[in-house]
């Protein structure tokens, strides 16, 4: 059986094949870049401890690349800094796939296509110096410059079972960027990009159980789990307490009392309560676990409720905390 990471490359393999097939039929210009460059070089594949691929193109190619985005296959998108989502360089995707490489919360306020994708990044002239750089990256691979000479004409190398194209030189690029770049020292920083992925549902899925919640709410039977007080703040929030059935809750101290007036029951009562016309949603910081046990439960269909709060002591840094007898408890990392 395939790992997860594995199965991850092999998405990014196609990514890659497909890219490189439009590349060829339209004469543009390319070159593996960063860790995927390092990589290539090293191991002619992945860097061992790397999950993602760059790519780098001139800037005319990637410009035209951008306006062309019919020349990819329907299994294909190609999102550009012009689409929805808040990207500064452009991503090949493989729909049906899911990728979030920021935390969840980042992730559904940025938008935009979120399947597993590849990085193609421009390469900025400077002018009349002969030189390019990457103004869309950050920290010191946005500081780097490179000569164009040391791109064209390009060579050819193998990743994985991909023939791709490299820079002539591709020491030079390498070090500019990482600096001393032999084993182990330089891009040995590399870190695993992805917080989650899944290569066999579509993004859309995941994304919508946490911002669907609303959608055609009207006439449903609201079941609520979670009986703290993330359910006060939905009710308040939402004046839907007409619709609300009930709420449920693992704690068995709470079963048959009222919380902020909504009867609060067994969750193993749940499934024999739902039908068509039943919406059941998450009001817990435990939403992760909470997911699980539902799922256990052979109940799929269920909606989340995140009820952020800015903490002023951390400046523009979101955490979702819950009041608990004076003091804050700070939610875990978000998995599935």
């Amino acid at each position: 059986m395939l790992d997860n990471v594995t199965k991850l490359r092999i998405i990014e393999l196609e990514l890659i094949k497909e890219f490189k097939r439009v590349c060829e039929e339209h004469d543009l210009k390319w070159y593996a870049f960063l860790g995927t460059l390092l990589g290539t070089v090293r191991y002619e594949g992945f860097l061992p401890w790397d999950d993602d691929v760059d790519i780098a193109m001139p800037v005319a190619d990637y410009k035209e690349l951008c306006l062309n985005k019919e020349w990819f296959g329907e299994d294909f998108y190609l999102q550009t800094p012009l689409d929805e989502g808040l990207i500064h360089y452009a991503k090949l995707h493989k729909n049906g796939t899911t990728a979030f490489k920021n935390r969840l919360l980042d992730s559904l306020r940025e938008g935009g296509h979120h399947g597993i994708s590849i990085d193609i990044i421009p390469l900025s002239e400077v002018p009349g110096s002969g030189t390019c750089w990457t103004p869309t990256l950050s920290s010191c691979k946005r500081k780097a410059v490179y000569l164009n000479e040391w791109f064209e004409p390009a060579a050819t190398a193998m990743f994985e079972d991909v023939e791709v194209r490299i820079p002539n030189k591709p020491r030079k690029v390498l070090t500019e960027v990482y600096e001393e770049w032999a084993w182990p020292v330089g891009a040995q920083r590399c870190e695993p990009r992805h917080w989650f992925f899944d290569t066999e549902t579509d993004y859309s899925v995941y994304v919508k159980k946490y911002t669907g919640m609303l959608e055609d709410i009207e006439g449903k039977k609201i079941f609520l789990f979670g009986a703290a007080d993330s359910l006060r703040i939905w009710l308040e929030r939402f004046d839907r307490k007409s619709q609300v059935v009930c709420a449920f809750d693992n704690s068995p101290s709470k079963w048959g009392k009222k919380c902020y007036d909504v009867e609060v029951r067994n969750p193993a009562d749940l499934p024999g309560l739902l039908d068509e016309n039943s919406r059941v949603i998450i009001v817990s910081i435990w939403y992760q676990e909470i997911g699980r046990q539902l799922e256990k439960m052979g109940i799929t269909d269920y909606y989340v409720y995140l009820d952020f709060y800015m903490d002023e002591k951390v400046g523009n840094k979101v955490e979702r905390r819950e009041e608990l007898k004076g003091g804050k408890t700070t939610i875990p990392k978000w998995e599935f």
